[in-house]
């Protein structure tokens, strides 16, 4: 179905190339997982499959891509439209009518075909994507994952032989994640679609895959099947940034300590066998494990200094959906909180109060002990900090330095002051290379990474998260959140807000968990990560590792809900080294 052969391509005005020496077959109705770290070219190399690089891109390309019999050099972008189709990272780019019908009635309009074929073609794909009911919608009252499979059914009311999905489920979350998952299997398996997927929620797609290609600085630098992929490149893939299932590091933690051959490593996603091979190791170690339980235990909190205070806040939109129903939560100075929960469950409307975007119904937040009812988003910006789902919707200078000076100028900071922030905040965030790059040309981790950098450089008390981690690779993920700990331990607040719970578990001490406007969990993570059948009705997947503790329970070993691999290693093995652990 694909064949590219000594693929390489520069973008304008660049001279290191984004592509390099590509060779890639992949046959009709394949599985094909693409992984690799931000700006490894991933998102470069799908793009050219239908020509949009370098015929709208512009650029340098040499070597040859056929798809499906055709040299993509010799058709235009709309011509390849029936071949392959691209889901973007972000549905709202791909999404141009008023209504769900029409949008999806999009594509085969514009190629001049019959009226009856239009119609049909748009029942089937809003059918197969499961939106039947919703053609009559506005595409603006949609959900993310709405959104989204609406997206999928515009593309696929153009019957490609290729669908290529660019991060999907980055802004979903599990339920929405799933949704999409769920028709992207079936539209492999059933429609024998060829299936091309980039994704950093590793644990939910690898079953998935027939393959692995894995990309590193414009270069394929593997490609086999998951399990040999996962079990044989395992410490590769970890140097390059890349996420691993949560299986195959117990898998591999379970093989370093116990002096286990490679031979001995079970199958990355054998759960049965893994938890077999567990009960056996922690069987022997009740010493540990009461060690573990002893050195993890929740601490014991005097009273502290309420860095915010909500008191019986309400919202109520305009349209009478009560987004908020009575929060009252306090939160001291320097605690580390995560905010979990569904997509729309009220955790973006409770933080956009924080900065003063939303104003109350009724009730009253506290920051400092001040109430800030009245004040200007500009002034609370300088005590709260807040990052953006979408970081293009922050982004708006030319240039990345530029980017970190404009909230510092209009707070009058001036001379080498300004200098020493920018480039202390660059650097941190990883950006000292893209500096003078126009902030648009940016990768979407790259811009997320710069969004951030933008509210470090303010240096505020109060850092508030919104889905921080959309578009990063675990390298990135780790390295930043390292940042914010970091900060965290000098003194600042910090609120997450976020659906991967595998970053709850590693960097949150608090968990607050919310559901139709309301909090119905709040206490220390490990606590809150215990209550696994209020989790699941409220839409939240906990890690692998943690929901291996109540079948361990069940064939007697009493042990606390286990947040890390490297809590796996401390009780098994009595060591938390790198190389038995796995963020």
């Amino acid at each position: 179905m694909i064949d590219i052969q000594n693929l390489s391509y520069t973008y304008p005005n660049m001279s290191k190339p984004t592509l390099s020496n590509i060779n890639l077959h992949i046959d009709d109705g394949e599985f094909v997982l693409l992984l690799g770290a931000s700006g490894s070219g991933k998102s470069t190399l799908i793009q050219c499959l239908n020509g949009l690089v370098p015929k709208v891109t512009g650029g340098n390309l040499e070597g040859d891509i056929v798809v499906n019999g055709k040299n993509v050099r010799n058709y235009k972008v709309q011509q390849l439209a029936l071949d392959v189709g691209i889901i973007f990272q972000n549905p709202d780019t791909q999404l141009f009518s008023l209504t769900v019908g029409k949008d999806v009635a999009f594509g085969p309009e514009n190629l001049g075909m019959p009226k009856k074929e239009i119609l049909g073609r748009m029942a089937r794909a809003m059918h197969i994507v499961g939106v039947d009911d919703l053609q009559d919608r506005f595409i603006f009252t949609l959900s993310g994952g709405e959104k989204q499979r609406v997206a999928m059914a515009g593309t696929l009311a153009m019957e490609p032989h290729v669908m290529v999905l660019d991060e999907p489920t980055s802004d979903l979350d599990p339920v929405g994640t799933g949704e999409v998952l769920s028709i992207v299997r079936r539209l492999n398996q059933e429609k024998d679609i060829t299936i091309i997927l980039i994704e950093h929620k590793i644990d939910e797609v690898v079953h998935l895959a027939d393959r692995v290609v894995v990309m590193d600085q414009g270069k394929i630098i593997m490609d086999d099947t998951p399990d040999k992929i996962f079990n044989n490149g395992h410490d590769q893939l970890k140097s390059i940034g890349i996420a691993l299932p949560q299986l195959s590091g117990i898998a591999h933690a379970i093989q370093n300590g116990s002096g286990g051959s490679k031979g001995d490593l079970p199958n990355y996603s054998s759960y049965k066998p893994i938890l077999a091979r567990l009960c056996r190791l922690l069987r022997d170690k009740p010493a540990n494990i009461t060690r573990f339980r002893t050195a993890h235990a929740p601490p014991i909190r005097t009273a502290p200094k309420p860095k915010i205070e909500i008191k019986n806040l309400r919202h109520t939109f305009e349209d009478g959906k009560v987004g908020l129903d009575g929060i009252n939560l306090m939160i001291p100075e320097g605690d580390f909180v995560a905010l979990i929960g569904h997509n729309g469950a009220g955790k973006t409307t409770l933080i956009n109060h924080l900065i003063g975007f939303l104003k109350p119904t009724s009730g009253t937040i506290f920051i400092d002990g001040k109430d800030i009812a009245g004040m200007r988003v500009a002034t609370l910006a300088q005590s709260v900090g807040y990052l953006f789902q979408n970081p293009d919707n922050q982004i708006f200078t030319d240039s990345v330095t530029q980017e970190l000076k404009f909230g510092l100028e209009n707070i009058k900071i001036r001379g080498t002051v300004i200098e020493e922030r920018v480039n202390r905040a660059i650097s941190m965030m990883e950006l000292t290379e893209f500096k003078d790059r126009h902030p648009h040309s940016l990768s979407r981790g790259q811009r997320q990474r710069l969004a951030v950098a933008s509210i470090l450089a303010m240096e505020p008390d109060i850092i508030v998260l919104d889905e921080p981690t959309t578009g990063q690779d675990w390298g990135h993920v780790n390295k930043f959140l390292q940042q914010i700990r970091h900060l965290n331990e000098l003194g600042k607040t910090i609120i997450l807000v976020t659906h991967d719970m595998n970053i709850v578990a590693e960097y949150a001490r608090r968990t607050v968990v919310m559901d139709k406007g309301k909090i119905v969990l709040d206490g220390d993570t490990r606590h809150v990560f215990s209550k696994q059948e209020i989790l699941e009705k409220t839409g939240v997947t906990l890690p692998v590792i943690t929901r291996l503790s109540p079948d361990l329970l069940k064939k007697g070993v009493d042990i606390p809900p286990l947040l890390t691999i490297q809590e796996l290693s401390e009780i098994a093995f009595g060591c938390g080294s790198e190389e038995t652990s796995e963020k």
